[in-house]
């Protein structure tokens, strides 16, 4: 893999609400423990509307995987990231008389799900990733930092 270009390729399957498989493996340099970012195929350049110059385009970036296995010519690749959230009591919880109780908190792992009604596994529609989707490898900053359009439960 080149230092000035991340390795790039596609989503071969997607296995269940936090995995997919990866058209890369170690024969690749693709290996257990990195980070992708999977990318949204439909990300447009936008053109300048005084010059006509092309602007480029922003990459919708749809999750952040980190391999978990991975093997001569694919890998699987899993969400990590999870964040606290609180569910009820305090300030913040619904109606009066909740509003004086301890705060609870819950802990929430990122999917790759847009609709909070699917189940598991999920079919590609309900995915916010399909097969063919692009991907390229990341750092470990990047994958922490990165917004994404999945959802979080």
């Amino acid at each position: 893999m080149s230092d000035s270009e991340p390795l790039r390729g596609v989503v071969a399957r997607v296995v269940s609400d936090r995995e997919v498989i990866l058209n890369k493996g170690t024969d690749h340099g693709l290996d257990a423990g990195e980070y992708v970012i999977i990318i949204d195929p439909d990300t447009q350049s936008i053109t300048d509307p005084e010059t006509g110059e092309n602007l480029g385009g922003l990459k919708r970036i749809k999750a952040v995987l980190r391999v978990v296995e991975s093997t001569a010519k694919l890998s699987l690749a899993k969400t990590f990231r999870t964040r606290r959230v609180r569910v009820s009591g305090g300030l913040g919880g619904a109606g009066f008389g909740n509003m004086f109780a301890e705060p609870k908190y819950e802990t929430r792992v990122e999917t790759l799900q847009l609709d909070p009604q699917a189940g598991l596994p999920i079919s590609e529609e309900d995915s916010a990733i399909s097969l063919n989707d692009p991907f390229e490898v990341v750092s470990a900053e990047e994958a922490e930092d990165t917004r994404t359009v999945t959802l979080w439960r």
